[in-house]
């Protein structure tokens, strides 16, 4: 089974960007009844540890303006990426050729 794809903490939460600290809140109870371990089950501790730790971040002013910055300076790194094209070179028929 692949790996999830990496969520940002807003994505985790459901909110937007924008989100005040009264909206991560009350997402933040609302899912937590959903993915605590005593409510999921055994299945629950990860999805439940991702969501704590999306809150703890983004409910702290200065926490979520540190992990903004990150994530806007991974994204920027992401695009420059992109933009300079692929870091290896295409492999060919001819270029596997053992002989």
């Amino acid at each position: 089974m692949a790996p999830p794809a990496r969520r940002t903490h807003y994505e985790v939460l459901g909110v937007g960007v924008g989100a005040s600290r009264g909206e991560i809140k009350a997402a933040y109870r609302r899912l937590a009844r959903d993915v605590h371990p005593d409510a999921a089950g055994a299945g629950g501790d990860e999805g439940f540890i991702r969501l704590h730790a999306a809150y703890a971040t983004l409910a702290d002013p200065d926490e979520r303006a540190r992990y903004d910055q990150d994530v806007a300076s991974r994204a920027a790194v992401i695009t420059t990426r992109r933009a300079a094209g692929p870091a290896f070179r295409r492999r060919t028929w001819e270029t596997d050729q053992c002989w």
